[in-house]
């Protein structure tokens, strides 16, 4: 059964990526098992790759661009005698409501293209991010020099002259990646580029100043102030590196007031609450505090439970916060009426192996999104707490007084954050889980590329 609520031009063939959304139930009992229009994001994937179930792959291809329609899956079609976790018993008959979006060409099979075809594809995705950058489309240019930066994940070894080719299109893709989220205001995500940037290219003078740049927005200033000495002690005549060096040199003044250079100690009265600087970590007792949870699902494996104390003693905004997430009960979002302000199906859209996972962009399911229950963004509650340990929830921003909905949870000790982020809970029950995200595979962007990603499939508080 097909209902057809819009039609316009022709159709994808096998090859092209396709951009949707949809909504999928079960046909049985109504029960609806998965929504990218309530995680706000569009969903795709290649026709005739075999990346979605059989009923998707040839029903999506007889659609046409802005169709509308709703499909009724035979099991065979669908997920068979195996069926899907919890959510779609064996032997499902679905339904899904899919509205195609768009579609284009699909890249190239990187796996079947010689190193010099990688190296040409990707510089061609720069130069598109180039033109994109100029015309002052920020998001576009930062997927085309993503889309460049794919092509070589995972691809093998590179050697001699092919590998002078691959970094040469690399560097300057994280260069332009760096100075795109700087653009955007993306801090955190300039400091990352930044990082690869100078991994790839050590001597390489504008990777040290887009790092040391990108540091000093997020207020580490002594790091800024190495990485913006060596792109000055390498070309002392430019005059933007002087200038960012001196700026980078008068934030830390008046930010330290007596110029400290111990690391950790950098965050004056200027920026944050006096707290951060005089009080000493507190002592929380666990059995009193409001509790969390989150059923997260890896891949395709059966999801499996995490708890959170959450620190209401000390920062009891940020925790309400959490918990009204957790629970969903606070309504729609101010920015995308459509989508609930919930964690509930919401992803882990970066994890970086020994150092934390990060989620709660339940608007975009990228990093650019979220909100609080508050408004869309609320200020920084106290700093007591320091990350001192593995199993840390911690609130996600982009500068002072930015929190809104995107959390992490430590993997490890990060004392370097300090200061910067609000520590509001712990981990208490639910280690595997820690472990089981950590070692996903991720892609260049630190997004983890397993099957169906890393999903919060349920939440609440107890």
């Amino acid at each position: 059964l097909v209902l057809i609520l819009l039609i316009s031009e022709d159709c994808p063939k096998p090859g092209d990526e396709v951009e949707v959304h949809y909504t999928g139930w079960l046909k049985d009992t109504g029960e609806v098992f998965d929504s990218s229009r309530k995680r706000g994001t569009p969903f795709k994937f290649t026709i005739g790759k075999g990346q979605v179930i059989k009923g998707w792959d040839e029903g999506v291809a007889t659609m046409h661009r802005l169709e509308r329609a709703i499909f009724t899956f035979h099991p065979d079609y669908g997920y068979g005698s195996m069926g899907a976790g919890a959510e779609i018993p064996p032997n499902s008959w679905l339904k899904f409501d899919i509205e195609l979006l768009s579609f284009k060409p699909g890249k190239p099979d990187k796996w079947s293209m010689t190193k010099q075809e990688k190296v040409a594809a990707a510089s061609a995705c720069k130069e598109k991010g180039n033109a994109a950058f100029k015309a002052g489309d920020y998001e576009e240019a930062l997927e085309q020099y993503k889309e460049g930066v794919d092509y070589f994940e995972q691809t093998g070894s590179w050697t001699g002259p092919d590998k002078e080719d691959k970094d040469k299109v690399l560097l300057s893709c994280y260069l332009n990646m760096s100075n795109t989220c700087m653009k955007m205001m993306d801090w955190y995500a300039a400091v990352d580029y930044g990082k690869k940037a100078v991994e790839i290219d050590d001597k390489s003078t504008k990777a040290h100043f887009r790092y040391g740049a990108a540091l000093m927005e997020i207020a580490s200033y002594k790091e800024a102030k190495e990485q913006l000495m060596i792109a000055a002690r390498a070309d002392p005549q430019n005059r933007e590196i002087r200038m960012t060096l001196a700026d980078c040199k008068k934030r830390s003044k008046e930010a330290l007031n007596d110029e400290k250079a111990a690391f950790g100690a950098m965050f004056g009265h200027n920026l944050y609450s006096e707290k951060a600087d005089v009080e000493k970590p507190p002592v929380h007792n666990i059995a009193q505090l409001p509790k969390a949870w989150m059923d997260i699902k890896v891949g395709t494996e059966e999801p499996k439970r995490i708890r959170f104390a959450l620190y209401s003693d000390t920062v009891p905004k940020t925790a309400d916060n959490f918990l009204a997430l957790c629970r969903g009960d606070a309504g729609k979002c101010k920015s995308k009426p459509e989508v609930d302000l919930a964690y509930k199906g919401s992803t882990f859209h970066r994890v970086i192996k020994g150092f934390m996972m990060q989620g709660g962009d339940f608007t975009n399911g990228n990093g650019t999104g979220g909100e609080s229950i508050y408004g869309e963004k609320f200020a920084d509650e106290g700093f007591r707490d320091h990350h001192t340990k593995r199993g840390l929830l911690s609130m996600a921003n982009s500068g002072p007084n930015t929190n809104g909905s995107q959390f992490f949870v430590t993997f490890a000790p990060a004392p370097h954050l300090d200061g910067k982020h609000v520590v509001f809970g712990e981990v208490i029950d639910g280690e595997d889980v820690l472990d089981a995200v950590e070692n996903v595979p991720t892609d260049a962007q630190d997004k983890p590329t397993v099957d169906g990603g890393v999903v919060i499939v349920d939440c609440g508080v107890e």
